[in-house]
């Protein structure tokens, strides 16, 4: 792994990520090992459940707010959905090591999609653009029509703050 400190300072932008980068680059995999990818996994989906989400606009919102990055929803079919994430906390987590591990955001998307369709889904990395790998990483979000969640009540989603501009007074 690439110097965490340098690479991240050496960012224009990579001040603001310090905080996060240290806990889930040098931290985190410390602490959990072998099984990081299937911990995170796990925490993004118990994270989605905390923080139901509602929509694809909400979702971008709450992924920039939190620190994951931009999301992006690319593709929608009936048993499938593509996401991409980029921005500089996914760049910066690129630069430093070869393998990434975007489990916890799997997680996330896949927990988030299975409450909005009331169906099983899971996640995975899969192949980005080659142009965008540097600074991208691409997610498929897999559900299942027949695979019904039994006595389903979906949450209520959280309602999303977002930063809207400050109206003016009207003028009389």
């Amino acid at each position: 792994m690439k110097n965490l400190y340098q690479t991240v300072m050496a960012d224009a932008d990579g001040a603001a990520n310090l905080p996060q980068m240290l806990l889930r680059e040098a931290l985190l995999p410390e602490l959990l090992g072998d099984d990081q990818g299937d911990i995170n996994y796990w925490a993004g989906k118990s994270l989605a459940r905390r923080f139901p989400i509602g929509n694809p606009k909400d979702a971008a919102t709450f992924f920039e707010q939190v620190g994951f990055g931009h999301l992006s929803l690319i593709k929608q079919t009936a048993q499938m959905t593509r996401w991409q994430l980029s921005g500089t906390p996914v760049k910066l987590r690129k630069q430093l090591q070869g393998d990434d591990d975007f489990t916890l955001e799997a997680g996330f998307l896949a927990e988030m999609m299975a409450q909005q369709l009331g169906v099983s889904a899971e996640a995975e990395l899969t192949e980005t653009s080659r142009k965008l790998q540097a600074t991208t990483v691409t997610f498929d979000v897999y559900t299942d029509p027949e695979d019904v969640i039994p006595d389903y009540d979906a949450p209520t989603p959280l309602a999303v703050v977002r930063d809207e501009p400050a109206e003016s007074p009207e003028e009389n």
